[in-house]
C-alpha cells in the first residue's frame, strides 16, 4: 500500500510542477504591459530615425519592435512606413494590412494606407482607406486624411471634389499648412490668383516660404500684374533657395526674356 500511496502522490506532484511551469510559461498582463511599453519606444525612436532618414537605425528600432510584441498593430504600421522608403512596396502593404488586422479603427495607419495606395496608382482604394480613417469619430488629426484624399482625388483631375476636401480639412484645422499649400497650388491652376495670394498669406502666418510657395507667388503675382511683389518673391526665392528646381526655372524664364 505504501508504494501504491507513494507512486500515486508522485503522480500528483508530477502533474501539479507541470501545471506550474505552464503557468509560469505563460505572459502575465504585466508581462505584456512591459512589452507593450518596451514595443512602443522602439517604434517612437524607429519613426524618429525614418524622419530624419536614418533608415537603417529605423529598421533597428522598428525590427526590434516587432520582435518584442509581434501583436503590437503600431510596430506593423511604422515597419510599412520604413518599407515604403525602402521602396518595397508588397512588404508595405503586407504589414500595413497587418497592423489593420490587429486594430481596424486606426485611422493613422487607414491615412498612410491610403497614401500608399494612391501612390501604387489605385485611387478607388486609396479613397476607401481614406473614408476608412475619417469613420472613427476619435479621430484626433482628420485633416491629414482629409488633405491626403484631397491631393489623390486632384491627382485624377477632379479639381472640384478635391477642394471639398481640402475646404473640410481647413474647416477642420484652418491653420493645417499642407492644406493650405494645396489650396494655393489648386487656386493657382484655376487662375484664381486673389486666392493662390491669400492662401500663401495663411501658410507663411505659420511657417517661413519654402521655395515652392516663394515659386508660387512668383508666378500668381506676375499673372496679377504686381510687379514690385513678384520681384519681391523672385529675390527671396533666388536668395534663400539659389539650388532648388524653382530657382531653376525662374532663371530659365529670365533667360528667355519673359
Amino acid at each position: 500500500m505504501m508504494h501504491v500511496s507513494w507512486h500515486r502522490w508522485t503522480l500528483l506532484g508530477l502533474l501539479f510542477a507541470l501545471l506550474l511551469g505552464g503557468c509560469a510559461s505563460q505572459p502575465t498582463t504585466e508581462s505584456r504591459e512591459r512589452d507593450r511599453r518596451a514595443a512602443a519606444i522602439n517604434v517612437d525612436l524607429g519613426l524618429h530615425y525614418l524622419s530624419n532618414n536614418n533608415l537603417e537605425q529605423a529598421r533597428i528600432n522598428l525590427n526590434r519592435a516587432l520582435e518584442i510584441d509581434p501583436r503590437y498593430s503600431q510596430a506593423h504600421s511604422a515597419f510599412a512606413l520604413l518599407q515604403v522608403r525602402l521602396n518595397n512596396p508588397e512588404n508595405a502593404e503586407r504589414h500595413f494590412k497587418r497592423a489593420l488586422e490587429l486594430d481596424a479603427e486606426d485611422s493613422f495607419t487607414w491615412n498612410n494606407y491610403g497614401s500608399f495606395l494612391c501612390a501604387q496608382g489605385r485611387k478607388a482604394d486609396a479613397q476607401r482607406a481614406f473614408d476608412k480613417a475619417l469613420a472613427n469619430p476619435f479621430y484626433r488629426t482628420p485633416e491629414q486624411a482629409l488633405t491626403n484624399a484631397g491631393v489623390c482625388v486632384m491627382e485624377t483631375g477632379d479639381n472640384a471634389k478635391a477642394e471639398e476636401y481640402l475646404r473640410r480639412a481647413l474647416d477642420n484645422n484652418p491653420r493645417y499648412t499642407p492644406a493650405l499649400l494645396e489650396m494655393a497650388r489648386l487656386t493657382f491652376q484655376a487662375e484664381r490668383y486673389l486666392q493662390t495670394r491669400a492662401f500663401l498669406s495663411r501658410f507663411t502666418a505659420e511657417q517661413e516660404h519654402t521655395a515652392e510657395t516663394l515659386w508660387l507667388c512668383y508666378q500668381a503675382e506676375t499673372a496679377m500684374r504686381n510687379h514690385e511683389a513678384a520681384g519681391n518673391c523672385s529675390v527671396r526665392l533666388k536668395e534663400r533657395f539659389p539650388d532648388s528646381r524653382q530657382t531653376a526655372a525662374l532663371l530659365e524664364l529670365e533667360r528667355r526674356g519673359r
